[in-house]
């Protein structure tokens, strides 16, 4: 069915569920808004779930911009604490990865 395919395409990580189609994302079954850009960053970043990336290579395979603040911000949107962050985690030195 049509609700079948739609949930295939979907990207399910603990509590976070992210439907590329519909460009929604639910936390803990709540729907969370992003802006475009942190949309695009979080699915990139499910999408390779425990690949570490640098700043840079986000900028390149993201967009292109500065993807510091856009992280934050996400951090802020999908973590229950956003200075804890048990999802998007920094490898020090190096760059972020999803878990």
């Amino acid at each position: 069915t049509e609700r079948d395919a739609m949930e295939t395409n979907a990207i399910q990580s603990g509590d976070i569920r992210l439907d590329p189609k519909m460009m929604k994302v639910w936390v803990n079954d709540k729907e969370v808004h992003l802006k475009k850009k942190e949309f695009q960053l979080l699915e990139f970043l499910m999408r390779n779930r425990d690949i570490v990336f640098s700043k840079e290579e986000l900028y390149s395979r993201v967009w292109g911009l500065d993807s510091y603040g856009h992280i934050n911000r996400l951090r802020e949107e999908i973590e229950e604490n956003p200075s804890d962050s048990k999802h998007i985690i920094t490898v020090w030195g190096v760059g972020y990865k999803f878990v």
